[in-house]
């Protein structure tokens, strides 16, 4: 059966932009797996003739336990992450490809008159989710429209979510649809506020061992290349202009996803419910 949401949902509106801009934030766990999905979506854009540039950005090394969960060899063990993989698949795939190899600041986003960005958070803390959440602070274009669009990855031992958003606003106002259809989405970080409380392993002064703290986050093997492969149609429906969904679960477990689609009762449905929380 067809999602009757899915019928009404209108497609998210984007401005006219010459060149568009790819940054992935955190290289581990999902964004590993990711990173090969977004080389090969950026080079098909390239021929199609859309200047396409691809940052990675991740301040962490690869670890002994990272081989196997993701997407690592033990030849690259001490090597920058972020680093690792930029020049994996810039030799492999013939593009140029920027690493950072420190802690995602918004200011690394820019977004001129005609380049639209699209900021990929593959991230597993508060901290950093807020700081990639910035990003979409004056954010817009001379047509009212999004110039960057942030898509978040997260997922626990066997169940995640991918979730999409143009705007911090807390206006629920702002969020009116016009006759073009949708011209904004609220962030990941509105949809689900609980994002940005961290986690017990987050906090400074705990004294879990690292043992402790991997037993806390055991994770099925297939969990981050689910989430990944979720994120990749996020992005190719953004570059087709053809989006219609702005957060998608799943479980493994109980083999289930579902989508919520862009209409203005899922919307206005957002703010409801962070009224009630």
């Amino acid at each position: 059966m067809i999602n009757a949401d899915f019928v009404k949902a209108e497609t998210l509106r984007l401005p006219h932009h010459a060149k568009l801009a790819i940054t992935v934030v955190g290289l581990g766990g999902t964004g590993s797996w990711l990173a090969s999905s977004v080389v090969r979506i950026a080079r098909r854009l390239q021929e199609l003739g859309k200047p396409t540039s691809i940052t990675f950005v991740d301040p962490d090394i690869v670890e002994p336990g990272n081989v196997g969960r993701q997407c690592f060899c033990d030849a690259e063990i001490g090597l920058n992450k972020a680093s690792t993989l930029a020049l994996r698949y810039s030799l492999a795939w013939g593009m140029t490809i920027r690493a950072i190899a420190r802690s995602f600041r918004s200011s690394m986003v820019h977004s001129d008159s005609s380049t639209f960005s699209v900021v990929i958070g593959c991230v597993d803390n508060a901290s950093a989710r807020q700081e990639i959440s910035k990003v979409l602070s004056n954010q817009w274009s001379f047509e009212g429209l999004p110039k960057v669009c942030y898509i978040d990855c997260g997922n626990h031992s066997s169940s995640g979510q991918v979730l999409i958003g143009t705007s911090n606003s807390i206006d629920s106002g702002d969020y009116k649809f016009s006759q073009i259809g949708c011209t904004r989405l609220p962030s990941p970080t509105i949809q689900h506020p609980e994002l940005l409380i961290p986690r017990p392993e987050e906090l400074t002064d705990n004294n879990l061992s690292c043992e402790q703290l991997a037993v806390q986050n055991i994770q099925n093997l297939d969990i981050n290349q689910q989430v990944a492969a979720i994120a990749t149609s996020y992005l190719l429906k953004i570059t087709t202009g053809n989006l219609k969904q702005f957060a998608t679960y799943f479980d493994t477990e109980a083999g289930s996803c579902r989508s919520v689609y862009i209409t203005e009762e899922n919307v206005a449905k957002v703010f409801r419910q962070s009224i009630q929380a």
